[in-house]
C-alpha cells in the first residue's frame, strides 16, 4: 500500500528528464526547457527518462548505450524524430514537438505506477576495466599505487604543471559526445592536473547546428530582413541560455529563451541586460581568458571575429542593409567575456534593424548571395576546422573558465537540412 502511494505521489511530480542531442535534436531543447512538468536532469543517474532527440550517428551508438544503461531503475526511453536501437523496439517514438511534453509525462506516470516495466539495459553487466585477481592484493591495484583498483584507473603523479610548475596527479578521461555541458557531438580526451587543463584533445567533432531554414531561403532568393534579424537574435538568445545554465543563472536563463520564443521587432533587451548586470553574470571569474589569437579569430568568424575587433559581415556588402544605416557592432579584447558582450550588442543591433527593417516597408535583403549566419560568414567549413581552436585554446585553463570558454563559440556547423531520414518540419519556437 506504502509502494503504491508513494508511485502515485512520484507520478504527480515533474519528469526528470536527461536530453540526448543527435543532429536536428537542439530543436526539442528550447521548448522543454519551459515545459513546467519536465525538469532537466544533467546526470543520467538523475533520470526517469532518457530522451533521445535527433539522429545519432553510427559510430556514437556505444556512447549512447552507456548513457542508456546508467539510468537507475525503472526508467524509460523516449525517441523524439530518432530511431530506437535495436533491443529497444519497444521503446516509445514521436514525431510531432506539440506532443513531446505529454508523451514524457505519460511515460513517467506509468514507471510510477507500475504500467511500464523498465527498459532492459543493453550492455554487459561488467566493469570497463578488468580488476578482480589483479595486482599485488588481488583488487587491481600495483603497490602503492598505479593500476586500475576495483576497475577505477588512478590519478597518477607524471608531469610538471604546464601553470606553476607543481607535479600534481594527472588524471586523464573522455568526455563526450553526449556530456550536456559540451555541444552536442563533441568528445575529448583531457588530462587534468588538479582543476587545470593540461591537454585537450578532439575526439569528435560538434554536430551541425541546426539554423532557422530563413537562412536557408536567404540563399536561394530575397527575403524579408525582419525576419532574417529576429532569427539571428533568437539564435543568440538561445545561446545565452545555455551559457547562463551553465553559470547557475538558470532563471535568467529561462527569460532568454522567453524572449526568444516571443520576439518581434518591437522587442528589446533593455529589461535582460539590467538582470544580467545585477546578477553578475559579467563578473564572473570564469568569463576572464578564452582570449583567441586574431588568426583564429578571423577563422572562426561572426561574433567571435568581431568580438576582437575585426571589422568582417557580409551583411556590409548588402545595399538594402547600408539603406537601414547598417555597421558591423564591433567589441575589443577577444576574450570570453567580450564574446558575450558582443553577442548582447548584436541581438539589440538585430532588433534595431528589424524595427527599421518594418517601417520601411517590410524591406528585404537585395537577393542572394554572401550570406551572414549567427555563426558568421556560410561557407563549407568543417566543424573540426572550429573545435581544433579548443587544443590550443584550453591547455592551462581552469575547468569552470574552459567550460565558459566552450559556451561562448560556435563550434557546431551550422545548417538548414534536417537530420538523415528526416523530413522538414516546423520547428517549435
Amino acid at each position: 500500500m506504502a509502494v503504491s502511494w508513494l508511485g502515485r505521489l512520484a507520478a504527480r511530480a515533474p519528469v526528470p528528464v536527461y536530453p540526448l542531442l543527435g543532429i536536428g535534436g537542439e530543436r526539442a531543447l528550447y521548448p522543454l526547457a519551459l515545459a513546467g512538468r519536465v525538469t532537466r536532469v544533467d546526470s543520467p543517474r538523475h533520470a526517469s527518462v532518457l530522451l533521445v532527440a535527433g539522429h545519432v550517428p553510427v559510430h556514437h551508438h556505444e556512447a549512447l548505450k552507456r548513457v542508456h544503461d546508467q539510468l537507475p531503475r525503472p526508467f524509460a526511453t523516449l525517441w523524439f524524430r530518432s530511431q530506437p536501437l535495436p533491443g529497444l523496439e519497444n521503446a516509445r517514438r514521436v514525431d510531432d514537438p506539440a506532443t513531446l511534453t505529454d508523451e514524457l509525462v505519460a511515460l513517467h506516470r506509468e514507471l510510477q505506477t507500475g504500467q511500464r516495466g523498465s527498459s532492459p539495459r543493453l550492455l554487459p553487466d561488467e566493469p570497463p576495466n578488468p580488476w578482480e585477481g589483479l595486482g599485488d592484493d588481488g583488487h587491481g591495484g600495483e603497490g602503492m599505487m598505479g593500476g586500475t583498483p576495483y576497475g577505477r584507473p588512478m590519478a597518477m603523479n607524471m608531469q610538471d604543471d604546464i601553470r606553476d610548475g607543481l607535479t600534481l596527479d594527472s588524471l586523464t578521461f573522455r568526455l563526450g559526445p553526449f556530456y550536456p555541458l559540451l555541444p552536442p557531438g563533441l568528445a575529448a580526451e583531457i588530462t587534468l592536473q588538479g582543476d587545470v587543463i593540461q591537454s585537450w584533445t578532439n575526439q569528435s567533432p560538434a554536430y551541425p547546428r541546426a539554423l532557422d531554414a530563413v537562412f536557408q531561403t536567404a540563399r536561394e532568393r530575397p527575403v524579408a530582413i525582419a525576419e532574417l534579424e529576429l532569427a539571428r537574435a533568437r539564435h543568440h538568445l538561445r545561446h545565452l541560455y545555455r551559457a547562463l545554465r551553465l553559470a547557475g543563472l538558470e532563471g535568467l536563463g529561462l527569460k532568454a529563451l522567453r524572449l526568444a520564443r516571443e520576439l518581434t521587432p518591437a522587442s528589446h533587451l533593455d529589461g535582460l541586460r539590467r538582470q544580467l548586470t545585477r546578477a553578475g553574470f559579467f563578473r564572473l571569474a570564469a568569463l576572464d581568458g578564452g582570449a583567441l589569437d586574431a588568426e583564429t579569430a578571423r577563422r572562426l568568424g561572426g561574433p567571435a571575429a568581431r568580438a576582437a575587433g575585426i571589422d568582417t559581415d557580409r551583411r556590409s556588402d548588402d545595399a538594402h542593409y547600408r539603406r537601414l544605416g547598417f555597421r558591423p557592432a564591433l567589441g575589443r579584447g577577444g576574450d570570453t567575456r567580450a564574446r558575450w558582450h558582443q553577442k548582447l550588442a548584436e541581438i539589440e543591433q538585430s532588433l534595431a534593424l528589424a524595427g527599421r527593417a518594418v517601417d520601411e516597408g517590410d524591406l528585404t535583403t537585395v537577393g542572394p548571395g554572401g550570406l551572414e549566419t549567427p555563426c558568421g560568414p556560410w561557407r563549407e567549413r568543417p566543424a573540426q576546422d572550429a573545435g581544433g581552436c579548443l587544443e590550443a585554446l584550453l591547455p592551462g585553463m581552469e575547468w569552470d573558465s574552459a567550460l565558459a570558454t566552450i559556451a561562448s563559440l560556435d563550434l557546431a556547423e551550422g545548417s538548414a537540412s534536417p537530420p538523415p531520414g528526416e523530413a522538414h518540419a516546423e520547428e517549435p519556437q
